[in-house]
């Protein structure tokens, strides 16, 4: 539909760039074209997701249309804490998209070469951005909104300037974080610590979601600090009705004043940065074109191979892999996504089950991460066509970039090793033969499947090969998992080496000889 749009606009006008631009974003949300097993199967799951959203939001529409919102301290709180949460996701993919949008697609020397200033161009790029993070969102509430809207109840539409609110409010607090970085620390580095941000942010909200698990009492009796921190916020004046705090659930309820304001608030701010920022933007889009058209320093690179082929190759692995920002913030995200788990898990220690649960998901994470840095050392190579035809032994360049995946894996995996082994020290070492096993298992099926690419490939982020190779891999993982809890639990040693051996054999299975894989 989209793509119909931008065919019916005038060509090069501002309308047009715009619709190219969301049309961009979203499909870099969406992934790379192309028919596969794997897709369809997307596909399908979408289908579900979309019927079950429709769904539900006709059935809460339903409920809104009989019972209308109430404006009381505790309703406030709960709208602000949901404005609080939206507008922390919507900053975290505005931010990547400011990235991505203002320094990594290549194109600003084109744009601002073209009729078209530079402060459009910002408008254009900062109000697709604005699009791309809220129409999720956006999307999802349609269809609540649309039946509580038709049933008498069409303060609910008020939802939508909500929405785009935060998203503007969101854009421009990711423009100016990514300009920030990029006057302080510059381009190169503005990419990695933008990337970081944007998961520690996304990632805070996740356990900031957890916090009721982590204050209720561990015999499930009595109410959590959570709980109990609410119903205090609730006596505040600031949540009274008339509160300045209590705006957002008025403007729920079309009142005029809160509604307006809070729109204008996110427009004002949004007008403010993009006319703000128009002529840095210029100076900062040239200066990073010429910076991509100047190699990095590098030091120390006389004698690189003194200490040995395998040494250097481990080495350039190494640092190929440090200087991938979304790789960072991948890793960063999975690291605090299992906080929660722990912090639970180490609270019931006591329980019986509790170690074998936590050794299954430490080995299923050293699966994983091994799984990812190989994946980035086979498919980033910037030049994979010379290394293929280099006179070096083909098993020699895959044992380093193996050895190169597997050392931040083991770095990475060692903090929790180190943790558990609090609780249960000898047990420790058999989640530390368990992970050795899923992530030597990982690594291997990614060397042996994955094929080499360029690295503007690269930057897709979809990963090559088979979609059966990668449930493999999945299964692999969960396999080694399944064998280290089986191997700590009492009853289970004895079926300890059934998940191991099908571990083995299906990554055996999936084995190519260096010299067929080279010349794929």
């Amino acid at each position: 539909m989209i793509s119909a749009l931008v065919r019916m606009l005038p060509p090069g006008s501002a309308a047009w760039l715009l619709a190219a631009e969301v049309r961009l974003g979203l499909r870099g949300m969406a992934g790379k074209r192309g028919v596969s097993g794997s897709k369809i199967a997307l596909v399908i799951i979408s289908l579900f997701a979309v019927a079950g959203v429709v769904f539900g939001g006709v059935a809460l529409g339903f409920l809104a249309a009989r019972w209308p919102l109430p404006i009381t301290p505790l309703s406030a709180l709960i709208v602000d804490a949901a404005c609080v949460v939206l507008f922390t996701l919507m900053l975290s993919q505005a931010i990547n998209l400011a990235v991505q949008a203002l320094y990594e697609r290549g194109d600003l020397d084109l744009l601002l070469s073209s009729p078209l200033r530079p402060r459009v161009v910002l408008t254009v790029r900062a109000l697709s951005i604005t699009v791309v993070a809220s129409i999720l969102y956006v999307l999802l509430v349609t269809p609540f909104v649309i039946t509580a809207s038709v049933l008498g109840r069409p303060e609910w539409l008020s939802l939508f300037v909500i929405l785009i609110s935060l998203s503007m409010v969101a854009t421009a607090v990711g423009i100016l974080m990514t300009m920030g970085l990029f006057a302080l620390i510059g381009p190169r580095k503005t990419r990695v610590v933008a990337q970081v941000i944007a998961a520690l942010v996304g990632g805070l909200m996740f356990i900031l979601s957890q916090a009721y698990n982590f204050t209720r009492h561990e015999d499930g009796h009595g109410s959590s600090g959570v709980s109990d921190l609410a119903l205090s916020l609730t006596g505040s004046p600031l949540l009274a009705p008339n509160g300045p705090l209590a705006w957002p659930v008025r403007a729920l309820t079309a009142s005029p004043m809160p509604l307006a304001v809070i729109g204008g608030i996110g427009l004002i701010l949004f007008v403010l940065v993009v006319r703000g920022l128009g002529p840095r933007f210029a100076k900062d889009a040239a200066a990073a074109v010429g910076e991509k058209s100047t190699p990095a320093r590098t030091k120390g690179a006389d004698g690189a191979f003194a200490d040995g082929l395998t040494r250097a190759m481990v080495r350039k692995e190494l640092r190929l892999l440090a200087r991938d920002p979304q790789l960072i913030s991948q890793i960063l995200l999975r690291i605090v996504y299992l906080i929660p788990l722990g912090v639970i898990l180490f609270k019931n220690a006591h329980a019986g089950t509790t170690p074998i649960f936590l050794s299954s998901a430490i080995v299923f994470m050293a699966g994983q991460l091994a799984g990812s840095f190989a994946w980035i050392a086979i498919s980033a190579e910037d030049s994979p066509d010379l290394l293929r035809s280099a006179p070096i032994d083909r098993a020699l360049a895959d044992r380093a970039k193996l050895i190169a995946a597997l050392i931040p894996t083991f770095a990475l995996t060692g903090v929790a090793v180190a943790g558990y082994a609090v609780m249960s020290p000898l047990q420790a070492i058999v989640v530390v033969i368990g992970c050795v096993c899923a992530a030597a298992s990982s690594g291997l099926i990614q060397i042996w499947r994955q094929k080499p690419a360029t690295r503007k490939a690269f930057n897709q982020r979809q990963r090559g090969g088979s979609w059966l190779v990668n449930i493999v891999e999945l299964v692999v993982q969960a396999c080694w998992g399944a064998a280290t809890a089986l191997a700590l639990s009492v009853f289970g040693l004895l079926w300890a080496p059934i998940p191991a051996a099908v571990a083995l054999l299906a990554t055996l299975a999936l084995y190519r000889s260096p010299e067929k894989r080279w010349e794929s």
